[in-house]
């Protein structure tokens, strides 16, 4: 799960990829780039380890003058944690054609492409994606044609944005429609991004989403729109309702904001614990805290700070995950001492930060504690971008019982949302659920296959 973010604007479009790229932060943090288009016909990158901030380290924002840019944060989900392999945009060379791609996804046979198709070994994704393309590109002469081609190629989820030097941004959405991804087009800037909020914050209020499998293309002057020939059932990542989107993103014409709040009355509407607050687990669990609270009238109450210059725990790499937990929460003591509470938070997958912050909460007082997770327990591993790829890391993995996973946190009580009450919440009847039920809207998966092809990140 990455950041992607795209703009033609006259002399200026670095700055407007870069202020989007800040408004995706959330989305990765392990390294930010910016490819821009060049008068003399190049596409040339520049990416640096860290947050996107880090980049002025390298790049002169200001002094950068390109009428068309795009942009990528990163969270891995395969090849390795280190900066380098799988950053992005990367740029290649195919003839004439200069072309960099910014990419949020996860393609699960990329090494059969790489062994098959490729003849070549890659570590990444990315780097298979890059090659397939230039590939296809090769066959076709028109990236469009060439993006065209990938549903009948390539098993996964992708969001992409292509710069080339005709000049031309091409945006592309996989058939299943995973990933978020929206555009706006003027008639004189053409700016997109993963997440609606972002051109929001920038100031763009008309914009619209990518359906499934759709295709823009824009040279400077005019719009292309065409769709992938395939056709797949429609399954956005209810993973971004839950979990991954800002909270005043919309996703599907569904604000993520309410979707969390409707999970949080719906696990509130069933529920009759007797308890003296609730208290959110910052910053994601908030929106289902507020929506429990209507649902029960038991108030809700700042219980834990967040430390705000520390970065998303989930999407650090797993050896910095366990460091940070103790330094990210601090507990708000007359807030939480001799109390009952409701601790609600938005999943609960390796169970380390709901572990640790019980602790801390019974070591400052708290009398009780009762979990409340706004969405099923996740039982599968995630191949389409989220990183949890092995059913051994999941704490309700491996045929673990609710009132397991409750001993092993250290709960008085655990309650989840049902799957069925995710898709009231959201309002829609299609939805990816395969981490929840084991059913995958890309058949014929081999989980055993693929739990190992992707744990091999080191």
């Amino acid at each position: 799960m990455c950041g992607i973010a795209s703009a033609y604007v006259a002399r200026n479009a670095v700055r407007y990829v870069y202020n989007l790229l800040i408004e995706l932060q959330h989305r990765g943090q392990e390294s930010a780039g910016i490819a821009v288009a060049t008068e003399g016909g190049e596409v040339k990158s520049v990416v640096a380890p860290g947050y996107v901030h880090q980049l002025l380290n390298r790049l002169a924002i200001d002094g950068v003058f390109s009428d068309y840019a795009i942009g990528h944060v990163r969270y891995s989900t395969t090849g390795s944690y280190i900066y380098g392999e799988g950053s992005q945009p990367v740029v290649v060379k195919e003839g004439e054609m200069r072309f960099a791609l910014a990419f949020n996804g996860n393609i699960i046979n990329y090494m059969d492409i790489s062994r098959d198709l490729l003849k070549k070994s890659y570590r990444s994704d990315t780097s298979v994606l890059v090659e397939l393309i230039k590939a296809l590109y090769r066959d076709y002469r028109d990236l469009v044609e060439a993006v065209k081609q990938l549903p009948y190629i390539v098993r996964g989820s992708y969001s992409l944005a292509l710069l080339s030097n005709e000049p031309r941004i091409v945006l592309a959405k996989d058939t299943y429609g995973f990933k978020p991804l929206a555009y706006s087009y003027d008639g004189n800037s053409f700016i997109a991004a993963s997440e609606s909020s972002a051109l929001d914050s920038i100031g763009i209020d008309l914009w619209r989403e990518l359906y499934p499998g759709e295709i823009v293309s824009f040279d400077g002057s005019s719009i292309e729109i065409t769709k992938a020939e395939r056709r797949s059932r429609h399954s956005p990542c209810s993973f971004e309702y839950i979990y991954f989107s800002r909270p005043d993103t919309v996703f599907n014409n569904v604000e993520v904001h309410r979707a969390r709040i409707r999970m949080g009355e719906l696990l509130g509407g069933r529920d009759d614990i007797d308890a003296d607050i609730i208290v959110p687990v910052p910053d994601s669990g908030r929106s289902a805290a507020i929506g429990y609270s209507r649902a029960t009238g038991i108030p809700i109450d700042e219980g834990l700070m967040r430390n705000r210059y520390i970065g998303r725990g989930f999407i650090m790499p797993p050896s910095q995950r366990d460091q940070i937990i103790d330094l990210k929460y601090n507990p708000i003591r007359t807030s939480i001492s001799g109390k009952n509470i409701v601790l609600v938070d938005d999943s609960l997958i390796r169970g380390t930060t709901i572990r640790r912050l019980i602790r801390i909460l019974r070591r400052k007082g708290a009398r009780e504690i009762h979990v409340r997770i706004a969405s099923p327990p996740i039982r599968y591993p995630c191949f389409m971008g989220i990183d949890f790829p092995t059913r051994r890391e999941l704490i309700a993995g491996g045929g673990r019982s609710i009132k397991d996973v409750e001993r092993i946190i250290g709960a008085d009580s655990l309650k989840y949302l049902d799957v069925e009450d995710l898709h009231l919440a959201t309002g829609l009847c299609s939805l990816c659920m395969a981490c929840f039920t084991g059913r995958y809207p890309i058949k014929d998966l081999n989980i055993d296959r693929l739990e190992k092809v992707f744990y091999r990140r080191v």
